[in-house]
């Protein structure tokens, strides 16, 4: 069994749009607008929004990164 991963370089967020909770983001699966949380209702390090029965990442300390591709990924 392996863990996938994704990963987002300093340089990459930088250049992203600021979000915080309760923003709306348009979803790539559906097209709908969805609002953007945090798992524990505070910090923004990671926000994900919710679609059907997923969950997607959203952003990245505080970066949106809906529709933008990561700077690594693989499996370990």
């Amino acid at each position: 069994m392996s863990t996938p991963y994704i990963g987002f370089g300093n340089d990459s967020l930088s250049k992203l749009p600021t979000v915080k909770p309760g923003d709306e983001i348009t979803c790539p699966e559906c097209g709908a607008r969805h609002k953007l949380e945090t798992p524990d209702g505070g910090s923004t390090l990671v926000m994900f929004y919710k679609c059907g029965d997923g969950l997607y990442l959203g952003a990245v300390d505080g970066r949106c990164t809906v529709g933008v591709k990561s700077d690594v990924s693989g499996n370990i």
